[in-house]
């Protein structure tokens, strides 16, 4: 009869410990992104939303060289490129050289004075800049980068943090490859994109979807100067990091194993 009792206890530890397994790890299709897309070898084509140039803002810190045969006639501005004109949060990928884009939205650059960039995007802004060079500089090439544009991540990242970006043509694919994408306890299907709202000083909040292809169409596909990402833990995060939850399952292993034990010398 003590046998039997025992043989119970040790059943019903064992059902009791394969569905707390079970509930605790997670399926690996909650990881996966982008999960409605079809698993085929065939190539899928996917539309995407048009993406727009971004434009130039205050406080923006611009590379800006200008090229012409005689290359010393424009050292004295190409030199600033690799000089501290500003100084900001130290941020990955950020050298802090380049021309500071002022309040009033302008770029004071040796010889040339003062240009307007405001509200321009890089290309616009190239264009303006070579019509002022040329009146200088015979048939000037003129290259404009932006040297701030960046992404913060928050959260359940692998990497999180805040990065320069060399391309304003920045995907929400590549913010998950620059980030080493969302650890195992992200919400994959509730990241909070912050993004802060042109001429205001407001936020605007958008939940994305990663585990939907929904998102590659979406306005939030190209990701703009600025953008926070923020991946909120799972409930998995919460049991895991639980230091109560954790003290009872060592101690309910170690009843297991004395139960396991006395059975094992009872049958002897």
């Amino acid at each position: 009869m003590f046998k039997l009792y025992l043989k119970n206890i040790l059943i019903n530890f064992l059902f009791v410990s394969i569905v707390v397994g079970l509930f605790s790890c997670g399926s690996t299709k909650q990881l996966k992104y982008f999960q409605d897309l079809p698993d085929s070898t065939k190539l899928a084509s996917i539309k995407l939303t048009n993406f727009t140039s971004p434009v130039i803002h205050p406080d923006q810190v611009l590379s800006i060289n200008i090229y012409t045969i005689d290359l010393t006639s424009t050292q004295t501005i190409n030199v600033v490129n690799t000089t501290i004109v500003a100084s900001q949060t130290a941020v990955l990928g950020f050298d802090e050289s380049g021309y500071l884009v002022d309040g009033e939205g302008y770029v004071e650059l040796p010889e040339l004075g003062k240009i307007k960039v405001a509200n321009l995007n890089i290309e616009q802004a190239q264009a303006v800049i070579k019509e002022r060079a040329a009146i200088y500089f015979n048939d000037p090439i003129v290259i404009v980068k932006n040297k701030s544009f960046k992404i913060t991540f928050v959260g359940e990242f692998q990497k999180p943090g805040t990065f320069i970006i060399p391309s304003e043509k920045f995907t929400i694919v590549d913010a998950i490859g620059l980030s080493g994408g969302l650890t195992d306890f992200g919400q994959r299907d509730d990241v909070l994109l912050l993004r802060q709202n042109e001429n205001s000083n407001t936020l605007s909040s958008i939940r994305i979807n990663l585990k939907s292809s929904a998102v590659l169409k979406s306005p939030y596909y190209y990701l703009q100067n600025n953008d926070v990402l923020l991946a909120n833990p799972n409930k998995s995060k919460g049991i895991s990091t639980d230091q109560t939850f954790n003290r009872y399952l060592t101690l309910y292993s170690l009843l297991g194993s004395v139960l396991t034990t006395i059975l094992v010398l009872i049958k002897r």
